[in-house]
């Protein structure tokens, strides 16, 4: 079993195990809050739906995400960003560390500089079997991408855009 640490999220062996949208939020209000989780594992234990609701990225420029994040193959669906602010998407800004086994399902973001699905600014960060697909709409005014906004240095393996001829 998993020892309980915040709603929706379990830690099991040293490791977090994000369980529902709660807990993805907790994640959010942790990383922007200045915990960058560095060498630590964060794991996605089940499919969530965001329900289109707005979605806070995860990190921003200056207290960015810095650990491993495993979406362990699950699904996030329905993610919704409005507004114009920059380094947006499911993460907002990601230094160090790893992004990987995720699938991000039906998008709608929008910002100004810096906008994606997976990650808006993706700052040397790894990025490994990550898949975009069904409905993706994205608007920024500059370097936008479908996942991954401002490519500097971030590294890139196996990722998938696979996404409806509307999108």
């Amino acid at each position: 079993g998993y020892e309980m640490v915040a709603n929706g999220v379990g830690m099991k062996d040293g490791e977090y195990y994000i369980q529902s949208v709660a807990g993805l939020k907790w994640l959010a209000e942790q990383v922007n809050g200045g915990n960058n989780f560095s060498n630590k594992v964060v794991k996605l234990a089940t499919d969530l739906d965001l329900n289109n609701e707005e979605w806070t990225p995860i990190g921003t420029s200056s207290k960015p995400f810095n650990g491993t994040f495993d979406g362990q193959n699950k699904k996030i669906s329905n993610l919704v960003i409005t507004g114009n602010k920059s380094d947006v998407g499911l993460f907002g800004f990601t230094t160090n560390g790893e992004i990987k086994n995720l699938v991000v399902e039906n998008a709608k973001v929008s910002g100004y500089l810096n906008v994606a699905v997976v990650a808006g600014t993706p700052y040397t960060s790894k990025y490994t079997n990550i898949t975009v697909q069904g409905h993706v709409e994205i608007n920024g005014f500059a370097y936008v991408g479908a996942v991954g906004g401002k490519n500097a240095y971030a590294d890139w393996t196996n990722v998938t855009v696979n996404v409806d001829e509307t999108s």
